[in-house]
């Protein structure tokens, strides 16, 4: 197995879990076996991009999140964390720093 590939495989496990999903579950939103899901999240299968386009999908994370290994998984198991979320896919990365510095400025404020 290849560091990438047990990379992205963490990667996958960890914002399923985050997610609240079990294997099970993200494997049916994915279209997928839990039995392959498995062998991707140990990082025995390279999955296809096809395969890596529904898992992020049904982990509801655009494609540079879910390959950002070096950023923090976070719990996102609120309804509204995850309209947020479902917000912010498909835009730039301009423009989520954009959103970014909104909302922090909005934080500030509120906590003013």
């Amino acid at each position: 197995m290849d560091e990438f590939t047990k990379q992205l495989g963490d990667r996958i496990r960890n914002l399923r879990l985050s997610s609240g999903m079990n294997q099970e579950e993200l494997a049916f939103k994915s279209g997928i076996s839990a039995a392959h899901l498995g062998q991707i999240e140990r990082g025995l299968k390279s999955p296809t991009i096809s395969t890596i386009q529904k898992i992020a999908k049904a982990l509801n994370v655009t494609l540079p999140i879910l390959f950002s290994f070096d950023l923090p998984t976070i719990n996102v198991t609120s309804p509204e964390l995850n309209k947020i979320n479902s917000y912010l896919s498909g835009l730039s990365e301009c423009d989520i720093k954009d959103i970014s510095k909104i909302i922090k400025s909005i934080i500030h404020i509120k906590n003013s």
